[in-house]
């Protein structure tokens, strides 16, 4: 496991975060921060939280759940070197990070078939973020240990002198690869590692959240599928 190489699909931040109009730019915002009304959203366009929602014709915002985000697949599929995603349509991803809670509705349906709706609130994933630079990538697990810093650290060094960052991964956006969650110690990441469930979706610490990271597991053959009801739904708090 400790040379094993995952194929993922990595995804990178606008320079621009965007907020409910409803609330309005504060003194103590960064000067990034601008207003849902104040930017350019194609629809379909993929992105995290936010106000600014597309969805197929007769679907309605889930109840008690937030608008997470959504993937264009046409953007993502080309380096996905599983094969395991959609080539078309919208993943589009809601959740209660409170209960670990949510719900993936996927539709294959052309960009310009989607409607769009505004939800403002000022809850989790209030803020939205478009999702910029997509691209293929590999990580090891191997990548997750270091040379210790302090004492501590290397008396919970391993056989080899190296420490398990839990910290590590949590800057990365993707699809597959690890799971990543800072709350949870090896033996616990190693299990889902080594389960049959897959990364569908992690948001990081990239420009996307400030702390923390959001992260969506399905089972292989639920992917497979295109069965998306038994997703799985973590919030890791760093």
């Amino acid at each position: 496991m400790y040379n094993k190489t995952f194929e993922i699909i990595k995804f990178y931040a606008h320079k621009h975060q965007y907020i409910p109009a409803s609330i309005g730019i504060e003194d103590w915002m960064p000067n990034h921060y601008i207003l849902h009304t104040d930017i350019d959203i194609p629809l379909g366009q993929s992105r995290y939280g936010g106000p600014v929602i597309d969805l197929p014709k007769g679907i309605e915002h889930p109840e008690n759940l937030r608008y997470a985000g959504q993937i264009d697949l046409a953007k993502f599929s080309p380096f996905d070197k599983t094969g395991l995603l959609p080539k078309t349509g919208q993943l589009i991803f809601f959740a209660d990070i409170m209960t670990d809670t949510g719900k993936v509705i996927y539709t294959d349906v052309t960009n310009d078939e989607l409607v769009r709706h505004i939800v403002e609130h000022e809850d989790n994933f209030y803020s939205g973020v478009l999702i910029d630079k997509v691209e293929a990538d590999t990580e090891s697990f191997s990548e997750r240990y270091r040379a210790p810093e302090d004492e501590d650290e290397e008396d919970d060094a391993d056989e080899d002198g190296l420490f398990y960052d839990y910290f590590t991964g949590t800057e990365v956006s993707k699809v597959f690869g690890m799971f990543t969650h800072c709350q949870l110690g090896k033996d616990e990441i190693l299990e889902v590692i080594n389960s049959d469930k897959i990364v569908l979706w992690q948001v990081g610490e990239n420009d996307f959240n400030d702390e923390g990271v959001f992260s969506i597991l399905i089972k292989k053959e639920d992917l497979k599928k295109r069965n998306f009801d038994n997703c799985e739904y973590y919030w890791g708090q760093s």
